[in-house]
């Protein structure tokens, strides 16, 4: 079992948001839901740190016109906002860090003093993406072979986790892992992956793919108001929140 402590760099980010926001970039994908984006908006107002929303893609996109194959373009398009919000990370900021977020969650009202050190742990356990949101109805426990421990501090603990942990609530990936995820999630991937019948989405590819980990307890929890119509679908998502969620910690 591995311990962290914070270090004398992150301890200064505690006192400085505007070096934080320069250091992380927060970005959500929303599609045309303005009371959503309102209320992601407020809860960043609220935690002192920047959001930026992202074009939707719309099923019209250039990128999306396949002559002769079958596929889900209403899929292809949330993938590939999650893409454009990374590029823009690379191509427009200089942010070392990119945090992916949908727009149905509620967050913990810490993490802004708790990114220092989810940073540091996720720097000394040389991660590639971190998982601080997703779908899980039991707790995680330290000597659950199933989510095998990476480390652990007094709040946190960082595990690998396995292929069919599902959800894409909330990612973070380094910039040089942003620029890899860039080159290989390409178009000519996707439609290389209809025949592997792998959706190209982010459950399949960006969550799933180097050296991975989940914070636990998670630091952003989807609301349970999935948009899915199927009632199994919407009684999972349901489950995951009620077991999840704490009033005092989250926005």
């Amino acid at each position: 079992m591995l311990l962290f402590v914070t270090n004398s760099k992150m301890e200064s980010l505690l006192l400085n948001k505007p070096k934080l926001n320069e250091l992380v970039r927060f970005y959500c994908i929303n599609y045309k839901d303005e009371e959503r984006r309102e209320k992601m908006t407020n809860r960043w107002n609220i935690l002192g740190l920047n959001m930026t929303f992202m074009d939707p893609v719309e099923t019209t996109d250039t990128r999306l016109q396949i002559e002769g194959i079958t596929f889900e373009k209403r899929t292809w398009a949330i993938m590939l906002q999650h893409l454009d919000s990374i590029r823009h990370f690379v191509e427009k900021t200089d942010g070392e860090y990119c945090v992916v977020c949908e727009d149905d969650i509620v967050v913990s009202k810490h993490l802004g003093n708790d990114l220092p050190e989810i940073i540091q742990t996720y720097e000394s356990l040389k991660l590639d993406i971190l998982l601080m949101g997703y779908l899980v109805p039991y707790r995680i426990t330290d000597d659950n072979h199933y989510y095998p421990l990476k480390a652990r501090n007094f709040k946190y603990s960082y595990h690998d986790y396995p292929d069919d942990l599902w959800g894409s609530q909330m990612y973070m990936m380094s910039r040089n892992h942003a620029k890899f995820l860039l080159q290989k999630y390409t178009i000519e991937y996707a439609i290389g992956s209809i025949s592997l019948s792998k959706p190209f989405s982010p459950d399949w590819t960006i969550t799933k793919y180097g050296n991975k980990s989940i914070i636990y307890p998670m630091v952003a929890l989807e609301e349970g108001d999935t948009k899915c119509n199927m009632e199994c679908e919407i009684s999972y998502h349901q489950k995951c929140f009620r077991l999840n969620y704490v009033e005092r910690v989250f926005l």
